[in-house]
């Protein structure tokens, strides 16, 4: 099941996992299973044309990358995506590379202990939104 709602419960679970707090506003979304949390994603910093999202899976599916960009690009009507990943967590960037995103920056000691890199994914980038193909698109 696919919950979308501001919920601390998620945003607690993605930010325990990635080391981080989250305050409101923000906007969460998730897949759960029997009342387990398998995924989930904290949306905040919207500004309109961009929004950041914080990511923590035990495993990703389809259904729940679609609805990520169901929300993100026809919802909310932005044209990108704003992430930021640990540079020491090769999984996340190779994760990020399969979605689309490219690499936009470095932030000395964003993390407190590592530095955090940071990731645009543009509209037309992401595969399972605008220019998605066949049976993957949205």
């Amino acid at each position: 099941m696919i919950v979308c709602e501001p919920s601390a419960e998620i945003a607690a679970w993605v930010g325990a996992r990635i080391g981080v707090t989250f305050h409101p506003p923000y906007t969460t979304l998730a897949q759960v299973d029997r009342g387990r949390i398998l995924a989930g994603f904290v949306f905040n910093v919207w500004t309109e044309h961009d929004i950041e999202i914080s990511l923590a899976a035990d495993r990703l599916s389809l259904t729940l990358m679609r609805a990520v960009s169901d929300y993100v690009f026809n919802q909310l009507g932005c044209r990108r995506v704003t992430c930021r990943t640990r540079a020491d967590n090769i999984s996340a960037q190779r994760l990020l590379a399969r979605v689309g995103a490219e690499p936009e920056g470095r932030q000395r000691g964003y993390f407190g202990d590592c530095d955090g890199l940071l990731y645009a994914i543009m509209k037309e980038d992401f595969p399972y939104g605008l220019h998605a193909k066949g049976s993957q698109g949205a």
